[in-house]
């Protein structure tokens, strides 16, 4: 290995790997195909050289910061942490880094992390969007940072939107509670129906109104996207004259709240209380009973995330903006 004054250069490395330094840095820019013999030569020839690749030169030339930003409302829910590896699958290769910021989902935070990223020069934003107005976003726009929104509807132009097919997957989530028996189904929501949870309440009501029911307004819940609040919002239900046979759950982790509720007042678990999420993180499969639920496959919203923001960053695609729907898919267990 070269001593710290002495760096390996790309040369060496494509001298080693008997390939050219143009090969090279395709494949560590992944912007062209490279075999997968090449590779493993090219990545074999850096392993020995100890080579590494000089980001804040690469990115002077380019004139980028080689960083983007990624917005979620809640660090501590597992869905973003595998949709950050997801982004990273497609941006770690490409030579960029990730700076994520937690806004709680509340409006302030959102715009301040905005300006922040800004300030930062990122070269993209990804933005899991709850509360803020297409206003809020123009700032970015202005400045000609690509941005992708991760769930919600397409609002504005200027501005890329990857999510799943939220409405869609709600109302197949409602079907099977009915296909099921359950007569008397909540939904268990955030605070306030925006964002994604907004197209969840649509398919929801949809779903119920197709199969002839009444939708009632005191069978939605709004309350906190947490375990806790998950909790909270059963209990209220569970207090109703007419309380629920079962639940949806904005996400799974109201959902394992709202085994907590069930458990706490001894309900047997789907007998007097269905319990269904949304996400299919690792912990749905982990709960007892496990958690029927929808898969919305964070991994995969990450990487098409990442390749429209390479693709907006390297002018490789342009014009209007674009929007990828990525299907959820009913996961059957024992909950519901």
């Amino acid at each position: 290995m070269a001593a710290r004054g002495d760096r390996p250069r790309i040369g060496q490395v494509a001298d080693l790997a008997g390939v050219s330094a143009t090969t090279v840095s395709h494949a560590l820019n992944g912007r062209r195909p490279v075999s997968a013999a090449t590779r493993k030569r090219i990545l074999d020839a850096i392993e020995q050289l100890g080579y590494r690749p000089n980001v804040v030169a690469r990115g002077l030339r380019a004139g980028r910061t080689m960083t983007i930003g990624l917005v979620i409302p809640d660090i501590t829910n597992p869905f973003y942490p595998v949709l950050a590896r997801g982004l990273q699958d497609v941006l770690g290769p490409a030579g960029y880094d990730e700076i994520v910021t937690n806004t709680n989902g509340e409006r302030d935070l959102e715009r301040l992390a905005l300006d922040k990223m800004i300030s930062r020069q990122v070269d993209g934003i990804a933005f899991a969007v709850f509360h803020t107005h297409p206003d809020d976003l123009r700032p970015v726009i202005d400045a000609g940072i690509p941005v992708v929104r991760l769930g919600g509807r397409q609002a504005q132009p200027g501005v890329d939107l990857v999510h799943s097919d939220d409405e869609s997957s709600a109302a197949e989530a409602t079907r099977h509670l009915l296909r099921t028996g359950y007569q008397q189904i909540a939904f268990v929501c955030g605070p306030a129906a925006e964002g994604p949870a907004a197209e969840r309440v649509a398919g929801y009501r949809a779903a119920l109104q197709e199969a002839g029911h009444a939708v009632d307004p005191d069978l939605i819940a709004y309350t906190e996207f947490s375990r806790a609040g998950g909790a909270a919002g059963v209990g209220g239900l569970l207090d109703l004259a007419r309380p629920p046979d079962a639940v949806l759950c904005a996400n799974d982790v109201m959902a394992i709240g709202a085994l907590d509720a069930a458990r706490e007042r001894s309900l047997r678990v789907p007998d007097d209380l269905a319990v269904m999420g949304f996400d299919d993180i690792e912990a749905a499969s982990l709960v007892s009973p496990q958690l029927t639920t929808m898969a919305n496959p964070a991994r995969e919203i990450g990487q098409a995330c990442g390749r429209l923001l390479i693709d907006r960053i390297s002018d490789a695609v342009g014009g209007d903006a674009t929007e990828v729907i990525i299907p959820a898919r009913l996961i059957r267990r024992q909950s519901a």
